[in-house]
């Protein structure tokens, strides 16, 4: 079992396959055993090292208690490759993922060989629209009333996660992300912190200055926040970024649409 010193915490982390090396950050409070349900052996399978992790707070990498960024995330990240003694690597990111890869992408600027923001945000796009600096109201709503299992089970089963006709016909894909999920869940007080960090995450006025090869990646039916006009936005304030749609898929895009998803990737990845 893997880990390795980085900053002031320990991380887990898994390799698989031979190639180029593929850092695959995950989303909010998501172990690296979430991407292990499939993604990351179909990334394999296409010729690449793919490193996955524990994010500080979850799985079995440490757990300090203390307050978390997306920057800091990034500078784990950043702190596994030189770890690790790998260069230079193209770097993905999904959701809260996104948000740490973009920080990558702006500090680390020689870590990164390629970029792709699946489902991710550069924070608040529109003051007119602001965004929440905290804990969503409706996730503090929900925890209340359901407690920490019954939110998981059922924002992993919802409509922003995938469409209600996945939902219906692939309940088995479901639950082995929610049991991937649960066997390594961070406690509820760090899941916490990730959603604050997820949450007070901006970089919308340095997206310019990322000079990787970036490939913005969102499903047609993602929902989340406006994902599809943020990835819009994304893809037009990134020098020469290029935008692409999973049609049909919501936010989890890895699970609902693999196939589609892991070739428009793959494709991008081997012209960089």
């Amino acid at each position: 079992m893997p880990f390795v010193q980085v900053n002031d915490v320990k991380l887990h982390y898994e390799m698989e396959g031979n190639g180029a090396p593929l850092l695959m950050v995950a989303g909010t409070g998501l172990p690296g055993a979430t991407w292990r349900t499939g993604p990351s052996a179909q990334f394999a399978a296409e010729g690449f090292t793919v490193i996955t992790f524990d994010h500080r707070g979850t799985g079995r990498s440490d757990k300090p208690d203390v307050n978390y960024s997306t920057r800091m995330f990034a500078a784990d990240a950043a702190g596994l490759l030189q770890a690790l003694d790998i260069p230079q690597a193209h770097v993905l990111g999904h959701s809260m993922g996104g948000r740490v890869v973009q920080w990558l992408a702006l500090d680390h600027p020689e870590r990164v060989r390629s970029l792709v923001l699946a489902a991710g945000s550069p924070g608040e796009i529109d003051p007119g629209n602001p965004v929440m600096r905290g804990i969503p109201l409706n996730d503090v709503v929900e925890l209340a009333e359901k407690g920490y299992e019954g939110f998981i089970r059922s924002i992993f089963a919802s409509k922003f996660f995938f469409t209600p006709e996945f939902c219906r016909d692939h309940p088995d894909i479901i639950q082995r992300l929610i049991d991937a999920f649960w066997a390594n869940r961070p406690p509820l007080k760090l899941y916490l912190r990730h959603t604050i960090a997820r949450q007070q995450h901006q970089t919308a006025e340095r997206l310019h200055e990322i000079t990787a090869p970036t490939l913005v990646i969102v499903g047609s039916a993602d929902t989340v926040t406006g994902n599809l006009a943020v990835g819009r936005y994304l893809a037009d304030h990134i020098p020469s970024a290029e935008f692409k749609t999973v049609d049909g898929s919501a936010h989890m895009l890895f699970w609902q649409k693999p196939a589609e998803t892991c070739s428009a990737i793959v494709e991008f990845l081997r012209r960089h």
